[in-house]
């Protein structure tokens, strides 16, 4: 399936790229992030740590909804969706 995928700051640089989209071979967030690092490996380090467990390295958007955390082997993607991958940012 077919996955739309916009990098925000900082991702953006570390893929040189802000959009792309990429065929995943399951729909699940740990599938596209398997498939983000086999094509782009610069990504490995920033999309596959987990400092806290079920809390997400980088804040995710699906569709434009922020997806709060969840371990990515079960937040669910779809054909057609758009992915957006940003830095958590934090705010005082």
């Amino acid at each position: 399936m077919q996955v739309d995928v916009e990098f925000l700051v900082p991702y953006n640089q570390i893929a040189q790229t802000s959009h792309l989209k990429i065929d995943t071979p399951g729909d699940t967030l740990a599938d596209l992030i398997g498939a983000l690092v086999d094509r782009i490996p610069a990504l490995a380090e920033h999309l596959t740590g987990e400092e806290i467990p079920g809390v997400l390295p980088f804040l995710l958007m699906i569709n434009g909804k922020i997806i709060r955390g969840g371990a990515p082997g079960k937040i669910r993607i779809a054909s057609g969706d758009r992915v957006t991958f940003t830095r958590i940012l934090a705010g005082g």
